[in-house]
């Protein structure tokens, strides 16, 4: 079975196409492409790069079996932008939809490598938040935690995992007491769509479930309840 699987939920769009059995539960998800273009414009970028990957791939759009949609947290335009675009391929084609978090496809290259430690995947989630957590280097077991929206002091970590992602980078300074950080120019920070592959669940589920995993409130609805006219 073919995977189309995409995600924009960082400043990277990325987008893979990857072979499973026709069974996801069993056998392994190969990645045949994956394109990953740094953009700020995912509406302009995201279906584009789609198409891009499956014709290296030399396959169509009909031949896909699922589409595999990242939802956050991280940009909230570009989570919506993501689960916007999955949801109507999928209900303009028939084909299966599936999501999975971008946390846990930063984390996925990072635990196939490490050497049997923790995983602690933090996105930079501005107003000098980070989005953050950690998964255990058993990786059925799924994650440690909850998915956490604090500032970079208030995180806790034992163990020395290994930290990784764009919000590690940014905050390096406050986060290298934690664990082990990799050199900023490492692949491991940022959320790749084969990451998503390999860590997401591919059972179907309907449109209407591919919604974007904000963690915290959008932007749009700060400023509007700062803003006196909408109370009126």
């Amino acid at each position: 079975m073919l995977i189309l699987a995409f995600d924009s939920s960082t400043n990277d769009v990325a987008v893979a196409v990857a072979r499973t059995a026709e069974d996801p539960s069993h056998g392994t998800r190969e990645i045949l492409v994956e394109i990953s273009v740094p953009s700020r414009g995912a509406s302009e970028a995201l279906l584009p790069a789609a198409h891009a990957a499956l014709d290296l791939a030399g396959a169509s759009l009909g031949e896909v079996g699922r589409i595999l949609v990242g939802v956050g947290p991280g940009t909230f335009t570009g989570i919506r932008i993501a689960a916007a675009a999955g949801r109507s391929l999928a209900l303009a084609t028939g084909i299966p939809l599936s999501k999975g978090s971008t946390l846990a496809a930063l984390a996925a290259p990072a635990l196939s490598g490490s050497e049997g430690g923790d995983v602690l995947a933090i996105i930079d989630a501005r107003r000098r938040q980070v989005f953050a957590q950690r998964f255990p280097a058993e990786k059925d077991d799924g994650p440690l935690e909850e998915i956490l929206c604090v500032y970079p002091a208030e995180l806790r970590a034992d163990g020395a995992p290994l930290i990784i992602g764009d919000g590690a980078v940014r905050y390096r300074e406050a986060l290298s007491g934690l664990g082990s950080i990799p050199a900023d120019a490492s692949p491991l920070h940022r959320a790749t769509a084969s990451g998503l592959v390999l860590s997401a669940d591919l059972t179907p589920v309907p449109a209407a479930e591919v919604v974007p995993l904000y963690v915290r409130e959008p932007d749009a609805e700060v400023r509007r309840d700062l803003n006196p006219w909408s109370k009126v």
